[in-house]
């Protein structure tokens, strides 16, 4: 148990580092990977991802405002409450869809759609500078779109971050590095609402967390919050585009891998 509790801390460390620092949130590293090496349950890894990806919200948004980074508090409020009530519903779905079926299928399910927003999140990204960007800060669009987010994102349990980061950019006209740090501050407060919901709602009674590896998993995502953001504010704008790449093509292929596994 020492052991495994360790890679999963490895492994929070990584997704932590990389979501923080690119706005992936860590989650869609965590979810994955989770699955890969151990038998856990779809809610618990929800619960391990969600709480790492929570932690590391935490410590990235206070370490921006520290070293000066200024929110557009109008957009990162109106998107974040959308993204609250989508986590609402996100919840709702995912215990109602564990309920309906197999593990071995909600599994399959969550890759396959996980696998699909990956690759749609590549080639955007790949072909970012050909595609039209717009300043849609409007209420409506900026609640529509925490709507979205707030929902997908807690249903596959990855904290929303590669989405997160190319709808900004898209809707928003963000550079990279705006993109990432906007994407943890709609990633908080998402993920804080399914981790209330988990521990006073009947979605608990499918986790089967240990406590050992809770302070694994915390202890984790607060170095990978403080690394990720120190990259953030240091690597360019470049550099942070490559890292985001990698990391997605990676994803793609463990995604790929653990839709296989549960197939064969």
């Amino acid at each position: 148990m020492i052991i495994k509790n360790i890679i999963y801390a490895l492994i929070v460390i990584v997704a932590t580092v990389a979501g923080s620092s690119t706005g992936l949130g860590g989650g869609v590293v965590i979810k994955p990977m989770f699955d890969l090496i151990g038998n856990l349950s779809t809610a618990t890894v929800n619960f391990y991802s969600s709480l790492a990806v929570f932690v590391m919200a935490v410590v990235t948004i206070i370490r921006q405002i520290k070293k000066g980074f200024t929110f557009n508090f109008k957009v990162l409020l109106s998107v974040s409450g959308g993204a609250v009530i989508g986590g609402l519903i996100g919840q709702l779905l995912l215990v109602a869809f564990v309920h309906m079926v197999s593990p071995l299928h909600a599994k399959l399910i969550q890759s396959l759609l996980l696998c699909l927003m990956l690759v749609s999140v590549l080639l955007y990204s790949l072909n970012k500078h050909h595609i039209k960007t717009y300043h849609w800060c409007n209420l409506l669009t900026t609640l529509s779109l925490g709507l979205f987010l707030g929902i997908f994102s807690v249903f596959l349990g990855i904290g929303g971050g590669p989405i997160n980061v190319a709808l900004t950019m898209i809707l928003f006209s963000f550079n990279m590095r705006e993109a990432a740090v906007y994407s943890v501050g709609i990633i908080f407060f998402a993920q804080l609402t399914k981790l209330i919901m988990v521990l006073v709602g009947s979605g608990k009674s499918q986790i089967n967390f240990a406590l050992p590896t809770i302070i694994a998993v915390i202890i984790a995502a607060i170095i990978g919050g403080f690394v990720g953001t120190i990259i953030n504010r240091r690597a360019s704008d470049k550099g942070l585009n490559v890292i985001y790449n990698s990391m997605i093509i990676a994803l793609i292929g463990v995604t790929i891998f653990n839709m296989l596994r549960v197939i064969f």
